[in-house]
């Protein structure tokens, strides 16, 4: 029971980081935590510390678990290793997918530009990591998946920053559309630079709430 309970702490907690539910800075308190998953401290302490030991979390000289923020360096370095992992589940994707799932992805899409009219970022982001990763299953390389998710852990919190420092894009301009045509052509290559584009439409506003962060420093 104990060990169920902390795999269930673990990965509510890093799931909660790849969707941006917690922020860069933010400091996680452990009753609190406890508390919202109805869970004793202890289990929770164990999955923070796990987190940890990922580099989804860091520990400060109170040792309370905080949400690093990335330096700029560190940040370009997991987009470009992201680049590479993300463009190789795409092309691999792309052989696999069916107009089912290519359907299902342009749902996502829709909703995700819905919710980002409506200003529900939570939304919109949960909707963002809904299409990269039911695109990214499709590949079928359970291995490559595992490590994008690793890099997904310590990029999420960040995400929620992305549109506090990026202008609106008209639907059509949207970087998942390319992505989308090229699924639907069947054009490995044409998806693989697709990922790469979207990727780097990001980081330029991300890099900004980067160099903010660093300034501001950790939440009180």
């Amino acid at each position: 029971e104990k060990d169920s309970l902390h795999e269930r702490a673990y990965l509510t907690l890093r799931r909660a980081l790849i969707l941006g539910r917690f922020r860069p800075g933010q400091r996680l308190l452990l009753k609190p935590l406890a508390e919202e998953l109805g869970i004793s401290v202890t289990p929770v302490r164990e999955a923070l510390q796990r987190l940890a030991s990922e580099h989804g979390l860091v520990n400060d000289r109170s040792r309370t678990m905080i949400v690093p923020i990335l330096s700029v360096s560190r940040f370009r370095e997991i987009r470009d290793i992201r680049i590479e992992l993300e463009g190789r589940a795409v092309e691999a994707a792309t052989k696999l997918i069916t107009p089912g799932d290519i359907g299902k992805l342009e749902e996502i899409q829709q909703s995700l530009l819905q919710r980002r009219q409506a200003g529900d970022v939570q939304g919109a982001l949960a909707n963002n990591q809904a299409f990269h990763f039911r695109l990214y299953q499709r590949a079928d390389l359970p291995v490559l998946l595992s490590l994008i998710e690793g890099l997904w852990v310590r990029i999420g919190p960040l995400l929620t920053c992305l549109y506090e420092y990026s202008e609106p894009v008209a639907s059509r301009e949207h970087p998942h559309v390319a992505i989308l045509a090229a699924l639907g052509s069947k054009d490995a290559a044409a998806a693989r630079l697709a990922i790469a584009n979207d990727i780097m439409w990001a980081s330029g506003s991300l890099e900004k709430a980067v160099i903010a962060l660093q300034e501001r420093g950790p939440d009180d």
